[in-house]
């Protein structure tokens, strides 16, 4: 759990006894390149630490396919809908590598929450990273040139531009795989 626990603390400091916890309430598991973690109109009660590989999510939509994240070595992923909600999800999390990936029950998080107050100031540190890096993407893709978007991807994500096919960069940009190529042409 190395990755995972190094990314924890980066986001807030908390405690070996609390990670101690929360690595004993987990489970480790590996999933194949290409395995759906999550499938939309399922409903999907897990959170899954990534210890390695790297997944995305993915909207599906009149036979196409909008990446809408990426997650790598350290980050957490889960369907928002069914996590909080209890609601099937609207979008799919496939492995874009093979994975080791730790899960656990979001009850069972929930708890630790509610037991060490520094697992929920990083709980509640992670998500609102999250909700600001989703609203700058959000402006970028309004205001920003092809080529900015592709600059800040890079900036966000060091290397996994050489770890996942470029179509799904490409559509995560709001761009095309032509105007992507262009644009990585350029450099």
């Amino acid at each position: 759990m190395k990755n995972i626990i190094s990314k924890i603390k980066q986001v807030y400091p908390v405690s070996d006894e609390a990670l101690q916890e929360l690595q004993a309430n987990m489970e480790v598991r590996y999933y194949p390149k290409g395995t759906y973690l999550v499938q939309s109109g399922m409903t999907d009660r897990l959170v899954y630490f990534i210890e390695e590989g790297v997944t995305r999510s993915v909207f599906h939509h009149n036979g196409q396919d909008t990446t809408t994240w990426f997650s790598q070595e350290g980050d957490i992923t889960f369907g928002m809908d069914s996590l909080y909600y209890q609601r099937p999800s609207i979008e799919s999390i496939e492995t874009l590598t093979d994975c080791t990936i730790y899960v656990i029950y979001i009850d069972e998080l929930n708890a630790l929450y509610e037991k060490y107050i520094d697992i929920a100031n990083w709980g509640r540190i992670l998500h609102q990273d999250v909700n600001k890096d989703l609203s700058h993407i959000f402006v970028e893709r309004l205001q920003l040139s092809p080529k900015e978007r592709y600059d800040r991807f890079n900036q966000r994500h060091p290397g996994l531009i050489n770890r996942v096919k470029l179509k799904y960069v490409a559509a995560f940009l709001g761009i095309s795989i032509y105007t992507l190529s262009r644009v990585r042409a350029q450099k």
